[in-house]
């Protein structure tokens, strides 16, 4: 992938009309191969493919789809090629797939790529422009690196655990880790293609999913010192119930918000005298209790929201596709029947939208096999070969 200058768009000179410009992702033109099956590197490519880039997904021939916990919504608008890496051949096929490639991305433990034949010390020789992003666990040295873990391990290890509630056990009933240390690799994707654009050489990416995690601590000055520190809790930020059941996020904490949320409410002589003190909490936390109850969510946030009171629904996955903000900015996508999260990333000009969503269904196992292997150099004959030695999708 090069970026030739003189095939960027520009502007209309004075008096020219402005023509539409395509919707193309920023990383157009940039090939990936996922050599995944887990939720870390299927987030950090399903990210990258929304953003433009081909992304060529690695499967086991005859495997089972969307294994893992990577369903629809990780797995929308890749590419599948069939390929039996652990056959004798297999080292042989990875290679040179990855010689037709900008980006390859992986999550074995440390040090096994290498031993079956083809890993980073090996592209580092043969493919030097080649980017390399290892996703694992502990990160590639240190006494940890070959442990074995999932999400609960690695957050529980970074101190990301321990500062969502000091109350343990806590059992976080969505993966933590994984996202966080996908969105990592994506931005050292991004850094490593435009390092290359300079120097002409690739390198390898080293995410931990537990530093990742740590990373998250950065706005806690102290945290690291076991210094006391936690969010606030008052009248003026809390979660109320409504009357439909659902319940609102109220973080009016500054005398502003609080003051729109005390005049919302039509009780404005709660904010007379600022926020309340700790004496006051249990008895104006009641009376916002009670006139919360009288109307559902959805009301609320309507009637408070545009006058500045910091407040927000507390949705769950459903309530989120009826939500007119998630509604108006894309947050959701169907893929195959199936609802889920869209791009986060909103790229935009004057012309508006400059990316798009990844939103083809996940590819059948090994659709792409021939297409991928023909990319990479291989013969009609080789192919034919390959899939009658079973080392490729039949």
């Amino acid at each position: 992938m090069t970026i030739d200058p003189s095939a960027q768009p520009t502007g209309p000179t004075e008096g020219e009309a402005r023509e539409p410009v395509p919707v193309l992702g920023p990383l157009s033109g940039v090939r990936v191969l996922d050599l995944t099956r887990f939720p870390p590197g299927a987030f950090c490519t399903v990210l990258l493919a929304d953003l433009g880039a081909e992304v060529l997904r690695v499967d086991a021939p005859n495997a089972r789809p969307m294994m893992g916990g990577v369903g629809v919504g990780l797995s929308r608008g890749k590419r599948s090629v069939g390929v039996n890496l652990r056959h004798e051949r297999g080292t042989e096929v990875l290679r040179r797939l990855a010689g037709s490639v900008d980006v390859l991305v992986e999550s074995e433990r440390p040090g096994e790529m290498d031993k079956r034949g083809f890993g980073y010390s090996h592209a580092a020789v043969d493919l030097p422009s080649l980017i390399w992003c290892s996703i694992t666990g502990f990160g590639q040295d240190g006494p940890y690196s070959r442990w074995p873990g999932h999400d609960l391990t690695y957050v529980a290890h970074s101190g990301l655990l321990a500062a969502i509630s000091p109350e343990q056990p806590l059992f976080p009933q969505t993966v933590l880790s994984p996202p966080i240390g996908a969105m990592t690799a994506a931005m050292g994707v991004a850094s490593a293609l435009f390092d290359r654009e300079r120097t002409g050489r690739g390198c390898q990416i080293d995410i931990s999913l537990s530093e990742a995690s740590t990373w998250i601590l950065s706005g806690d000055d102290g945290r690291l010192a076991d210094a006391a520190w936690g969010v606030p809790t008052g009248p003026d930020r809390r979660l109320y119930a409504c009357s439909d059941g659902r319940y609102v996020a109220v973080a009016a904490a500054e005398p502003r918000s609080w003051g729109a949320l005390c005049e919302g409410l039509g009780l404005p002589e709660l904010a007379a005298g600022g926020l309340p003190s700790p004496e006051q909490a249990d008895a104006v936390g009641a009376q916002l209790e009670a006139r919360f109850a009288t109307r559902p969510a959805g009301e609320w946030v309507e009637a408070l929201g545009p006058l500045g009171a910091a407040i927000g629904a507390v949705n769950k996955g459903s309530d989120l596709l009826r939500d007119p903000q998630i509604q108006a900015r894309g947050g959701t996508i169907e893929v195959a029947g199936v609802a889920v999260p869209g791009n986060p990333v909103h790229l935009r000009d004057l012309d508006g939208p400059r990316s798009s969503v990844a939103s083809a269904p996940p590819p059948p196992v090994g659709r792409d096999t021939d297409a991928a292997l023909g990319d990479a150099g291989f013969s009609e004959d080789e192919i034919d070969q390959l899939r009658a030695d079973g080392v490729i999708s039949a």
